[in-house]
């Protein structure tokens, strides 16, 4: 199987692994410099994460119809030249005003235009019938990188004393990492585009924006993104909280249930994308949106961390790996072939609409201690979620398209 990817999928896994061990780097002491050190206040910390969430929505309107104009290269390496810039100015930031102002251009010039051009690369050199391994395999390796990067980073800040002055250079160390990744790509990777004739109208931004957005079963998956990636979002945010301040985890714990997701999806992503590309891509979200109920489910019936672990570690971990490759290879399944790159950024925008205001939910749930309602939130979003998915199965059938 491995030998029948092309290259440039290699190339990504690389890009992917490296690219996350800088965010690794960063993403993990971040809240606590601009804190701690610079003294900006939790409330205005948390509104610089909501705008980087917006302005990754509004890149992703805009980066996929760059990436089917364009072509797929210029734009990943305009993200990788953009996240290193932004990267370097967080080491630079004296208030929130600065933090607030890097923020919106990280959020625009970065992680979502960068998302959307390697998925369209991955989707061109791949068969649909290998799509979902190959999304499984990049994500392989920036779980890789992800597991890493903050424990090197921890690592550096503990051989520093915990000096506040060791967080800016772990930010530069994200930015010559991330720079690094954009000069190998831009000698080693070649353009993916597919060549296709433009129609006489329509070829511009706002033109693909509607093609897309006329498309019926497409509005319905996005709709089924926006709703279980708020169900993603919100435990990374919410489930550490809970465990410590209402059930009464240890720290260790915490840091165990975490780190025991990133190693499954290291160990199983492979398997499941393998299970995903066999069968019917609708039906796997369907399954997902079922894993998402359970684990919700199994938060509102155990408080306990044996509850936690197998509502995080088991039932999440997978319905995580189903969505993270089931729903980008049903994108590009979807997707005319000349809208491709336009199609998989406005799925990849349903991550940063559901992150603008899932972990604000939480956070209101958590401090009006009503933490059950937070899951049962999650269980009515995954049984909508799996509403329109059957209505999504129905409208494939009827039209009879390959996979459905």
């Amino acid at each position: 199987m491995f030998s029948r990817f092309d290259r440039r999928v290699w190339l990504l896994l690389f890009a992917m692994l490296v690219f996350r061990f800088g965010h690794g780097l960063y993403f993990p002491f971040s809240s606590i410099y601009f804190h701690n050190v610079l003294g900006i206040p939790l409330s205005l910390v948390g509104i610089g994460l909501a705008v980087f969430a917006a302005a990754g929505v509004l890149s992703g309107l805009v980066a996929g119809p760059l990436t089917d104009r364009y072509g797929r290269k210029p734009v990943m390496l305009a993200a990788l030249a953009g996240s290193s810039a932004s990267f370097f100015a967080f080491s630079l930031v004296g208030g929130f005003a600065g933090y607030l102002a890097v923020s919106a251009a990280h959020g625009f010039v970065g992680w979502s235009m960068f998302e959307a051009s390697r998925n369209a690369m991955v989707a061109d050199v791949t068969p649909p019938g290998m799509r979902s391994r190959a999304y499984g395999l990049v994500r392989v390796g920036g779980n890789v990188g992800w597991a890493l990067g903050p424990m090197v980073a921890g690592l550096v800040s503990a051989a520093a004393g915990g000096s506040g002055a060791v967080y800016p250079r772990l930010f530069v160390g994200t930015a010559v990492l991330t720079a690094l990744v954009a000069l190998v790509l831009a000698f080693a990777i070649n353009e993916s585009r597919p060549i296709v004739k433009e129609p006489a109208e329509g070829g511009e931004t706002p033109g693909r924006l509607r093609a897309a957005l006329s498309d019926g079963p497409f509005l319905v998956l996005l709709g089924v993104g926006v709703l279980l990636y708020y169900v993603f979002t919100q435990d990374w945010q919410a489930l550490p909280v809970y465990a410590k301040n209402f059930v009464g985890v240890a720290d260790g714990q915490i840091g165990f249930f975490l780190g025991a997701n990133g190693l499954m999806v290291i160990l199983f992503q492979l398997p499941v994308a393998y299970i995903i590309d066999r069968g019917s891509r609708v039906v796997a979200l369907l399954a997902g949106a079922v894993l998402f109920a359970a684990s919700a489910a199994t938060l509102l019936l155990s408080e306990s961390f044996l509850g936690i672990f197998v509502a995080f570690v088991l039932f999440f971990t997978l319905g995580e790996m189903v969505l993270e490759v089931a729903g980008a290879s049903l994108a590009a399944e979807l997707a005319p072939t000349r809208l491709r790159g336009t199609y998989l950024a406005l799925f990849g925008a349903c991550f940063g609409v559901a992150c603008g205001f899932s972990p604000i939910v939480a956070g209101a749930l958590l401090e009006a201690h009503l933490p059950a309602l937070i899951w049962t939130i999650q269980l009515a979003a995954a049984a909508s979620a799996a509403v329109g998915l059957g209505a999504l199965l129905l409208l494939r059938r009827r039209r009879s398209v390959p996979g459905a």
